[in-house]
């Protein structure tokens, strides 16, 4: 039953093996920021960066690239993160490439598995974990390396301390968990479902089509983030979630702003150009998808001529 599951996550321990063994002589210069481990489902309010370079940030970071499991001590549900950069001399785009490949096979695979066995979605890391072993993360198994085919001018390193990440609910899912709830209450209060709590909110839904897409919202704990630069514009040219190294090309000498320690009472305001959201049921927290923003400042040798990793 699991070795589909298996046979996957073969393929990507073979993959990141070769990779292993082949990018550290291609390393110019790099630096990475060990983080401490969570012991427990809470996020910090200060988080103190170790810097490391030389073998030793590529030996961590080696480690970090085939960490798919938890770490001892790791608590469930948090992830283990090592920001950081590489020069290297020659192009590792395509051997990312195919890692990334084969972990969405992999979680692709984990999901085909739930399908076949009639599950619920949040059955996916129990069945990865069943197949594989009890110390698997699916947040490990399943986050990207990233890769840019160029030397850029400038690094920037930030905490995302106001991120609110947002999960996916179709329409149809909502109507029938509050058609089942309208039930129960006009039952419980004995009147017309279409006059309870439930019955009212189902109306803020009758004009979407069961196949429309909601976003429900949570808060995410601070995590890194990298801000890319290639050519002369203002605004970046890449925005990624700094989990792991990322790899570019050398040459460009660029100017690093290292990652610092996080101080949650420290922190900047939210991101001005943050999208407003528009609320279809505040109580459920769910929201209508916000639409993507016009690209700003784009030149000529923006990010659209710089073959990546990236497609954000």
């Amino acid at each position: 039953m699991y070795d589909d599951i298996r046979n996957a996550h073969g393929q990507l321990r073979d993959a990141l093996s070769r990779f292993n063994a082949a990018w550290p002589g291609q390393v110019v210069s790099g630096v990475v920021w060990r983080l401490p481990l969570l012991k427990e489902q809470k996020a910090l309010d200060e988080i103190a960066v170790e810097r490391l370079t030389g073998n030793e940030a590529v030996r961590v970071a080696q480690a970090a690239l085939v960490a798919l499991e938890r770490e001892s001590g790791q608590a469930p549900g948090t992830v283990m993160r090592l920001p950081g950069y590489f020069e290297v001399h020659d192009t590792l785009l395509a051997q990312v490439q195919l890692i990334n490949r084969l972990k969405d096979e992999l979680v692709a695979t984990v999901e085909r598995t739930r399908l076949e066995m009639n599950l619920a979605k949040s059955a996916r890391p129990r069945l990865l974990r069943a197949a594989l072993g009890a110390g698997f993360s699916m947040m490990q198994v399943s986050r990207h390396i990233h890769a840019f085919d160029a030397a850029p001018r400038m690094l920037v390193f930030t905490w995302a301390g106001h991120t609110a990440g947002a999960e996916r609910v179709l329409v149809k899912e909502v109507r029938e968990l509050l058609s089942v709830r309208a039930e129960q209450q006009a039952a419980e209060a004995r009147c017309a479902p279409q006059l309870t709590q439930a019955g009212i909110e189902l109306k803020a839904i009758a004009s979407l089509a069961d196949d429309q897409v909601l976003h429900r919202y949570k808060k995410l704990a601070p995590h890194p983030r990298l801000m890319l630069w290639f050519g002369e514009n203002t605004r970046y040219d890449a925005m990624i979630h700094a989990n792991l190294p990322v790899f570019v090309r050398a040459g460009g000498e660029p100017k690093v702003r290292e990652l610092t320690d996080f101080d949650r009472n420290a922190r900047q305001a939210e991101r001005p150009d943050r999208k407003p959201r528009v609320p279809v049921i505040p109580r459920m927290n769910l929201y209508l998808p916000t639409t993507p923003g016009k690209s700003r400042g784009r030149a000529p040798d923006g990010r659209a001529e710089i073959a990546s990793t990236y497609r954000g």
